[in-house]
């Protein structure tokens, strides 16, 4: 159904339909005056079209659960939920109240700017309303925060920078977890990177917000601006206090637990630039509390003296290609056609031909050999007081030193994650992350990789890589056996 095909509708016998006001996939919003009360009201309609997917129907659910429980004068208030059943447009339909004013995204195209002190009032109303929702139990999350959802009314004076709301709880989040994998949500320039594999937290709403700050003090979209070590660089296009950038960089810091602990902490620090902590510019993080990932294959073990690792095929990097039945086709097929010629070289007793068929059979059966042996291959990583040593095993008990270096040379443990967005339309590429354990030998300097992740997806292993999931664990896990921090390169 097209927007101009509602025209002046009544839906439910009750909400008279008045004009479109976004539209985004399967989703539309549209204004419309509820008959019942002569109040304006605003329709989000999830329709069954090609766009729909079952995850939608999910956060549209929890957006009107959520909505249904807050009361909260910044935030639109729940009015009806009910099934829309028309001949060319089927779905549901959640209706909330109307807030006229203009998103802070749009007032920044019309051309207007904001003082250091009115972004500071925006963001202390914006951090009691987080307040708010964090402190819920279970805490509700937003996940989308951002200058287009949220709205400032017109009414400046010299003093107030207007009444703010926010809106759009469709990325909503009621649920706090550390591990597994959740729906993908937020927007790229204002999503911290935890979000990039499914994981949300208050934290994650705190630096939402600090990115949009950043937008309204610098008039440029955060995924504009150049990234050092995923900490958005925008002090050289500002003129705000020292102190207030102290506060931006913190609440924006790629690793949710160098930012504030919560709104009200951060609330407090704003107010009060003198209690706010020590920033600490470094390339540490702070290790996560993680438990091992449902699902994985990977065994750990660990006491007082030692660590060990099993890694069985699946998330050996060389297995994937090497193990796969087309590695194995193609060795068969080189195989094949010299081991034909050499039975008949055999046959006719000319031994200068079995020599030189002899020298293509070898490739073949190499190949043969390799596809069988790593596709039974796993790994195991040793660690005790004295040594660290990785070894790989096959099937057939024919064993391999990867590598060896002792324990005390071991002085650096590096987990490199990138993001990016190659076609600058929004779409996230994850670059392969790389947990590495570095060691000296004498003048030398080693390392060994433990595995790669293609994927966000935990259910999907692309060839020997591990999940994101899986090497965030066991990043965590050999930092603290080790006693070494995790360090960014």
């Amino acid at each position: 159904m097209t927007t101009t095909s509602f025209g002046q509708q009544i839906l439910r016998d009750r909400y008279r339909i008045q004009r479109q006001l976004g539209h985004n996939a399967s989703r539309r919003t549209l204004l419309a005056q509820d008959l019942h009360t002569h109040e304006l009201v605003v329709l989000k309609i999830l329709s069954f079209n090609s766009d729909f997917r079952w995850d939608d129907l999910k956060l549209f659910e929890r957006e009107a659960e959520t909505l249904k429980s807050l009361y909260h004068s910044a935030i639109p208030r729940y009015r009806d939920y009910f099934e829309l059943n028309l001949p060319d447009c089927r779905g549901f339909v959640l209706v909330q109240t109307y807030i006229d004013a203009t998103s802070l995204q749009d007032w920044i195209k019309r051309g207007r700017t904001f003082s250091e002190s009115e972004v500071k009032q925006i963001a202390k109303e914006l951090l009691n309303v987080l307040m708010y929702l964090h402190s819920r139990n279970p805490p509700a999350i937003h996940r989308d925060i951002k200058p287009s959802n949220i709205l400032l009314t017109s009414d400046r004076t010299a003093h107030q920078v207007g009444n703010l709301y926010l809106v759009d709880f469709g990325s909503v989040q009621t649920t706090v977890r550390q591990t597994g994998t959740m729906t993908i949500v937020g927007t790229y320039g204002y999503m911290p990177p935890e979000q990039f594999s499914g994981r949300a937290f208050p934290a994650s709403d705190l630096y939402s917000l600090g990115a949009t700050l950043i937008y309204l003090v610098t008039g440029t979209h955060p995924a504009d601006l150049l990234q050092e070590d995923l900490q958005i660089q925008f002090e050289p296009l500002t003129h705000i206090s020292a102190s207030f950038v102290q506060w931006l960089k913190q609440i924006t810091h790629p690793n949710r637990q160098q930012r504030f602990a919560s709104a009200q902490l951060a609330l407090q620090v704003l107010d009060n630039p003198k209690s706010q902590p020590q920033f600490v510019e470094s390339t540490t993080l702070t290790p996560l509390t993680l438990q091992k990932p449902d699902g994985s294959s990977i065994s750990l073990r660990k006491d007082a003296e030692t660590l060990e690792i099993y890694l069985p095929p699946e998330c050996l990097e060389a297995s994937g290609f090497a193990g796969s039945a087309c590695f194995f086709l193609l060795g068969l097929f080189l195989a094949a056609i010299p081991a034909t010629w050499l039975f008949t070289a055999l046959f006719t007793g000319n031994w200068i031909n079995v020599l030189f068929t002899l020298f293509f059979l070898f490739p073949g059966i190499s190949f043969l050999w390799q596809s069988v042996f790593l596709a039974n291959a796993y790994q195991y990583i040793h660690i005790d007081r004295t040594s660290m040593s990785v070894t790989t095993f096959s099937g057939f008990g024919i064993q391999h030193r990867v590598f060896q270096a002792s324990r005390n040379s071991l002085y650096k443990l590096t987990y490199v994650k990138r993001l990016y967005c190659p076609d600058g339309e929004g779409a996230i590429v994850e670059v392969p992350p790389e947990l590495k354990i570095w060691a000296k030998q004498g003048n030398k300097t080693i390392y060994y990789t433990i595995g790669k992740s293609l994927s966000t997806n935990s259910e999907k292993r692309f060839y020997g890589c591990l999940t994101t999931q899986e090497a965030d664990w066991l990043a965590q896990e050999l930092s603290d056996w080790l006693k070494l921090p995790i360090t960014r390169e």
